[in-house]
């Protein structure tokens, strides 16, 4: 008498259902975000932006956002812009500080803390890279640097003469 049984209809059901759910789980599209490539070579010190990058879509949750800012790392083009490449221009200068033009050696980066020594008295002061290796022909200096108020004078007037030398920390 088995002939004259109903079929399993409920566990066909289930077993379509469920062969359906894992397609659509493998097929279905990823969502997709606009993310910043390099389409030049970014130095560090350099600002992030349009002029530099260009917005490429990557699969959500790939890499981390990224906000604007000033490169803490070199990117060579076709690279993504990454987070920790990123740094905010004024995030490491202490509120208040002024920043002088002046030569920093070639590895230092936006945020690090130097030593600028005045060669003419030998005064020491502690100061920070906000913008490393300027491109530009026409600069007289080839970075930045944030001083506390009290001696900004002093290291604007020596960096002028070019009677200061910059000791970048290395840890």
């Amino acid at each position: 008498m088995l002939w004259l049984q109903t079929p399993p209809w409920g566990r066909w059901l289930v077993a379509t259902v469920l062969a359906v759910f894992a397609l659509w789980v493998e097929l279905r599209p990823e969502s997709m975000v606009e993310h910043p490539f390099a389409t030049v070579e970014i130095l560090p010190g350099d600002e992030i932006g349009p002029s530099n990058t260009e917005e490429r879509q990557i699969p959500q949750g790939l890499l981390a956002a990224v906000d604007a800012g000033v490169s803490s790392a070199a990117i060579k083009p076709g690279d993504p812009v990454l987070a920790s490449d990123v740094v905010d221009r004024e995030s490491h200068i202490p509120s208040g500080w002024w920043i002088v033009a002046a030569d920093v050696p070639p590895n230092s980066t936006p945020g690090d803390q130097v030593r600028v020594v005045m060669l003419a008295t030998g005064e020491v002061v502690e100061g920070v890279v906000t913008t490393a290796l300027d491109d530009d022909p026409f600069s007289t200096a080839s970075g930045a640097i944030a001083v506390e108020p009290t001696r900004a004078g002093d290291v604007a007037v020596a960096a002028a003469d070019g009677e200061i030398a910059v000791l970048v920390s290395t840890g």
